[in-house]
């Protein structure tokens, strides 16, 4: 299939990096005790997603729990595998995503479940259920509500829901990514809520077909098009040579591909250039604004939705982290995940927050509060602290 858009981002020049000009409002939590199970800290968080009230859930990965903490970062509630009656088991939350509704939608990565929880962030239902089954048979009709992995989620505002399912070892195929997609359609019957797999998107959506490893997702304002990020892609993907990752658009109702990708430079039908380097994890859509994490590169960057022109970007790697296979002896203590989780490096002490120094960014959420003010909240996993920043501020900068 020709692709018939690109984002023009070889104009790398007309990007305005916002990394010394935009301080965070705020980080949660709010006191910095960095990695830890601590009340007040987190473990690997996953990914965020902002409330009305300026509040943000955030998942508690390598904690096995959910974390609700206020604008100014202080801890309001956590929720455990108990409090959503699976007893002691190992949820692992990952995803989150809201309906228009206030409901609150998260993958449980180890329950093979989806939770939804009311607007009071109390347990409602789960979506899905956790199967043990091969790829070659996780399409057919007796397997339609099962998940084995659900990691990203997207929820739309009526409800409807799009998770990726992310087994590695039951989709890859000759060392190639892929992962199992879901759509749970949202069934009202006099004032029950249910949840249906969507068989009609499942014979029509190409998401499987065009993507390789994937999470993060998002929707647009229009509720139209479904924007999914490409984490480790393929050279035959787009003719990507240098395996450049992009943000691909879908159809929302059929799962269509648009021959769209965002943060890649098209040349004869084949990827030449981009601006992720390493891994997109979360995406999110303000507006005419989309926003996109590049995980390794410490960096925010935001897209013009409809044109894909790049118009800007916050943060930088942090020295003082490396990830899973790397060593970075600074000062004697090696910065790399097993010494953080270890708690022998603690990088937060070193990584300044006020100066945007990233240390492995995951989810990203943005919201218009009830005040009309505008924020974005992102995931800074291994700094393990959330970063708030005013979205009114960046789009000021922007457009000077």
């Amino acid at each position: 299939m020709g692709l018939l858009f690109h984002s023009g981002c070889s104009e790398k020049t007309d990007v305005i990096d916002l990394t010394f000009v935009i301080t965070p409002l705020s980080i949660a939590p709010s006191v910095q005790n960095g990695y830890g199970s601590g009340m007040n800290q987190l473990a690997q968080p996953d990914d965020v997603e902002l409330l009305s009230d300026g509040s943000m859930i955030v998942t508690d990965v390598n904690n096995n729990r959910i974390q609700h903490f206020s604008s100014e970062g202080l801890l309001l509630n956590s929720l455990s595998s108990q409090d959503l009656g699976l007893e002691n088991s190992e949820i692992l939350p990952t995803g989150i995503s809201k309906d228009g509704g206030g409901f609150i939608y998260i993958t449980l990565e180890g329950a093979g479940i989806v939770a939804r929880l009311n607007p009071d962030l109390e347990f409602d239902q789960f979506i899905g259920k956790k199967c043990d089954i091969a790829a070659d048979s996780y399409y057919k009709p007796e397997n339609d509500s099962c998940l084995i992995f659900p990691q990203g989620v997207v929820v739309a505002e009526n409800g409807d829901i799009y998770v990726i399912d992310m087994a590695k070892k039951v989709f890859e195929n000759n060392k190639v990514r892929n992962f199992g997609f879901r759509k749970f359609k949202q069934v009202k019957n006099n004032g029950d809520i249910s949840y249906i797999y969507d068989r009609e998107f499942a014979d029509t959506q190409e998401i499987t077909k065009v993507m390789r490893k994937s999470e993060g997702m998002a929707i647009s304002s229009d509720q139209n098009t479904l924007f999914i990020a490409e984490e480790k892609p393929q050279k035959t993907q787009f003719g990507n040579i240098s395996k450049k990752r992009y943000i691909a658009a879908f159809d929302l109702k059929n799962g269509r591909f648009l021959d769209r990708l965002i943060g890649v430079n098209i040349k004869n039908d084949s990827i030449i250039d981009g601006y992720f380097n390493d891994s997109v994890e979360g995406v999110c859509v303000s507006g005419k604004n989309l926003f996109a994490v590049d995980e390794k590169a410490g960096k925010i960057f935001i897209f013009d939705v409809n044109s894909g022109q790049c118009k800007a970007f916050i943060g930088k790697k942090a020295i003082f982290y490396c990830d899973d296979n790397s060593n970075c002896v600074i000062d004697g203590i090696n910065y790399n995940e097993q010494t953080i989780m270890a708690g022998i490096a603690k990088p937060h002490l070193k990584n300044d927050w006020r100066r945007n120094e990233l240390a492995s960014p995951d989810g990203i959420s943005a919201i218009i509060l009830a005040d009309g003010s505008r924020r974005i909240a992102v995931v800074d996993q291994w700094n393990s602290r959330v970063l708030v920043y005013d979205f009114d501020k960046i789009l000021h900068e922007i457009n000077l």
